[in-house]
């Protein structure tokens, strides 16, 4: 449901929309939240009344308890029947909503996941991971709490107001007058508690990107001398994220004591009346008896209780819509809602497509293809052309800048382009996702280290690899070299993104993981910048032993390395030539 350019009242609707769209993903625990506290109030009134008859009975009746049992068994089971509908009302609730957070997280991973790293790349990973994680969980109590008690807090109120009119028209009026002044007042209120929430949500999402960035060039700050202007920096931001929070507790505790107000004016206009009938200060035929104005002035707190509810999770609907405005603004709209959409088969492998290029390998073919930098018109390649056959190994030389790694990208889907790219003859944007991920490879230059030890980072290439298939690629990528150095082998720990190994350590293990799979298409991006002329031979041999059978397509300015190869290309000013 794409919502962006357009009016802020058009907005509004569609976030509405949406939230309410997500009820969908489980429809029977939702209606038991909404339906336990309806059925709960007729059991309350139902309690109320066999209450004013005890009480009714020992002061006007002079009944004793054994006269009354039946009616205080009757009001126990009541309570019981009650409170159990209430409890039964909260676990649904929550249930609910844990299903819709899940699902949500489900589709924004997708959304994630279907863009592509060039998207994700012009984000702030800190605002990412804050609107996946705090911001879906601001969603918590609006549907847990929120959507069952605003049900609630629309029917009960009335319909016991018009059950009182049928006994008592005057104390019916008093209710109904005051009723919509409470749902008036906090709709008035709501405005400027959304657009607080929306800025206190921001300010958390700005802090959550400030910290992760900064904690990220912790290192390069320091080394130039930053650390007081970012504290200064740091400052402004808690600040802000300050008075965010205070402006949503103001508005929080003026729609309380709003609320309480005329909540407090509605009770207390009951109990006058009640009390003037009672003595005789009324001019009027309806003089009411003691059971009938107690079950009144017990009622008169209880119509006004789903209200009080309203207003204590109402800003649980503030605070979602703008989360949910954030999430739209941060993932360039809010995820398409379909139920009966599996995400899961969506991001499987094409089993029968997959077993049918198995051992097989690829050819490439580019046609007219054009490649422009992210978020403007000025391209990176123009009009490449080229053919790649099956099993063949292809050297890539260019001067830097050229467009060589983002040609590679192209290849795999992992940027966006005008032009053809086949893989066997079938236009890869056509191949399934973990179908292409599992035929293709590529090592980039800058491979991510995960915090674990070297054979779990190396295990990435293929998590189901046997202990003597780890060995094997650890020797082959020649890791084992320095790891056998290490005291804890290849079970030491490496610390976030590698570190406590160099460039060229952490270039060998990308080339493990590599190791450990079976692509039908290699394509690697300076697989050995950051070695020495040695260990470059010994592993650039290693990788065209690997690739027999395979089609290989490696991008370097070694010459050593392309020396190795019988086809070396040249990249300069869109056009490639052989060399």
């Amino acid at each position: 449901m794409e919502i962006k350019n357009k009016l802020p009242k058009e907005i509004a609707k569609a976030l509405g929309s949406w939230l309410r769209g997500l009820v969908r993903f489980t429809p029977l625990p939702m209606f038991v939240a909404i339906l336990a506290p309806l059925v709960s109030g007729v059991f309350l009134i139902l309690q109320l009344w066999f209450f004013s008859e005890i009480v009714s009975g020992i002061v006007i009746e002079h009944l004793t308890i054994s006269d009354l049992y039946k009616q205080i068994f009757v009001f126990i089971f009541l309570y019981l029947l009650r409170y159990t509908a209430i409890y039964l009302g909260d676990m649904a609730g929550i249930f609910a909503s844990e299903n819709i957070k899940y699902h949500i997280r489900q589709l924004l991973f997708y959304r994630i996941w279907s863009q592509g790293p060039q998207w994700s790349k012009a984000k702030i990973s800190g605002e990412i991971a804050a609107s996946i994680i705090d911001q879906v969980e601001v969603l918590d109590g609006f549907f847990s709490k929120y959507v069952p008690v605003v049900i609630n807090a629309v029917v009960t109120p009335i319909a016991f107001s018009i059950f009182i009119i049928f006994f008592d028209r005057i104390i019916g009026i008093l209710l109904l007058v005051t009723i919509p002044l409470i749902p008036l007042f906090m709709a008035l209120i709501g405005f400027g508690a959304e657009e607080a929430s929306k800025k206190h949500l921001k300010s958390f999402a700005r802090l959550s990107g400030f910290f992760a960035d900064r904690v990220r060039g912790l290192d390069t700050l320091k080394m130039y001398g930053r650390e007081e202007s970012e504290l200064t920096y740091l400052k402004e931001v808690c600040d802000s994220l300050r008075y965010s929070t205070l402006d949503v507790l103001k508005i929080a505790f003026i729609s309380s004591a709003a609320l309480e107000f005329f909540a407090s004016l509605g009770v207390a206009s009951v109990a006058l009346y009640i009390g003037l009938n009672f003595l005789g200060f009324l001019n009027s035929n309806n003089i009411l008896v003691l059971q009938i104005g107690l079950f009144f002035l017990l009622m008169a707190p209880e119509i006004y209780f789903p209200l009080r509810q309203m207003a204590l999770h109402y800003h649980d609907r503030a605070a979602a819509r703008a989360a949910s405005d954030n999430i739209r603004n941060i993932f360039d709209g809010l995820p398409n809602l379909d139920p009966n959409r599996n995400i899961i088969d969506e991001i499987s492998t094409d089993k029968s497509f997959s077993e049918e290029l198995n051992n097989v390998s690829i050819k490439l073919s580019i046609r007219n293809l054009d490649l422009y930098y992210e978020g403007n018109s000025n391209s990176v390649l123009k009009n490449i052309n080229l053919d790649i056959l099956p099993g063949q190994h292809v050297c890539l030389l260019g001067p830097s800048g050229v467009g060589k790694t983002s040609l590679l990208e192209a290849i795999v889907g992992l940027r966006d382009y005008s032009g053809n790219i086949d893989l066997n003859n079938t236009d890869s944007k056509l191949w399934p996702k973990k179908c292409l991920r599992m035929q293709t490879c590529l090592i980039g230059q800058n491979p991510y280290i995960f915090e674990g030890t070297i054979a779990e980072n190396i295990m990435v290439g293929n998590p189901y690899a046997t202990n003597n298939d780890l060995l094997e690629a650890a020797r082959k990528s020649l890791v084992l070299d320095f790891a056998n150095n290490l005291k804890d082998g290849l079970d030491t720990m490496l610390g976030k993104n590698g570190r406590g190994l160099s460039r060229g350590q952490i270039q060998r293990i990308s080339i493990a993981r590599l190791f450990l799979r079976r692509p039908a298409l290699i394509l690697l991006d300076e697989p050995t910048a950051h070695l020495d002329a040695v260990t470059e031979l010994l592993l650039i041999e290693e990788i065209i032993s690997f690739s027999q059978n395979k089609t290989l397509f490696v991008v370097t300015h070694s010459k050593q390395v392309s020396e190795k190869f019988s086809i070396r290309w040249f990249l300069e000013k869109n056009l490639i030539r052989n060399i």
